[in-house]
């Protein structure tokens, strides 16, 4: 699961291009150069086969290229997910339990590389606009090789930002994300990616 709340790091945001305009590997590399930063509200569910509900989540995504990103979970309970690009901090105030692990061991294989990759997007991956649906453009990333995190990546744009996020993984369940308050490109410092754990609380990890 952890993998899967670090997909939409992807390509939030807003970017000024019009999508019938430019083709899909176009979309996605203006996007990728254009967002150096962001915040966001979201709203998170994890779907099953038959269409039923399994999680819902709502919180405040903040990031920060390269590698710093922070879920700041409200619902349904709080937790906060840290990266300051070399550490992972996972941290239940409930439990008052931090894990720690790797940034490179946790998201190697994970999309949201993306955001720090040199190489053209259709290098690795099929990239399509998809038909407009739902008052939203569509746009669809396929990984070329199997054995990923995720099978099918769906990008919904509106107003020229991102409002939807579709990815489907391998247990053939959907995890669909919203986004409300966007900011592109606002000014953090590094210390807000940055985690110290409260005094009392268990460490898990061996970083």
């Amino acid at each position: 699961m952890l993998k899967n709340f670090f997909i939409l790091c992807l390509l939030l945001g807003s970017v000024s291009f019009s999508v019938h305009a430019t083709s899909p590997n176009e979309i996605l590399e203006n996007f990728i150069s254009n967002t150096k930063s962001l915040s966001a509200d979201f709203e998170q569910q994890l779907v099953d086969q038959s269409g039923a509900i399994m999680q819902q989540s709502k919180g405040r995504l903040s990031m920060m290229r390269p590698g710093k990103f922070r879920w700041d979970y409200s619902e349904p309970y709080p937790q906060n997910i840290i990266s300051n690009g070399m550490k992972i901090w996972m941290y239940d105030s409930e439990l008052e339990q931090v894990s720690i692990r790797r940034y490179d061991q946790v998201l190697a294989s994970s999309p949201v590389n993306l955001l720090d990759r040199n190489q053209k997007l259709d290098i690795e991956f099929n990239v399509e606009i998809m038909p407009a649906r739902e008052g939203q453009d569509w746009v669809k990333l396929t990984p070329k090789k199997d054995g990923g995190d995720f099978k099918e990546l769906i990008i919904g744009l509106q107003n020229n930002q991102i409002k939807t996020m579709r990815f489907f993984d391998n247990f053939e369940q959907r995890t669909e994300i919203k986004f409300d308050h966007l900011v592109i490109n606002p000014k953090f410092e590094a210390a807000y990616f940055e985690f110290k754990a409260p005094e009392g609380t268990d460490v898990v990890g061996d970083f």
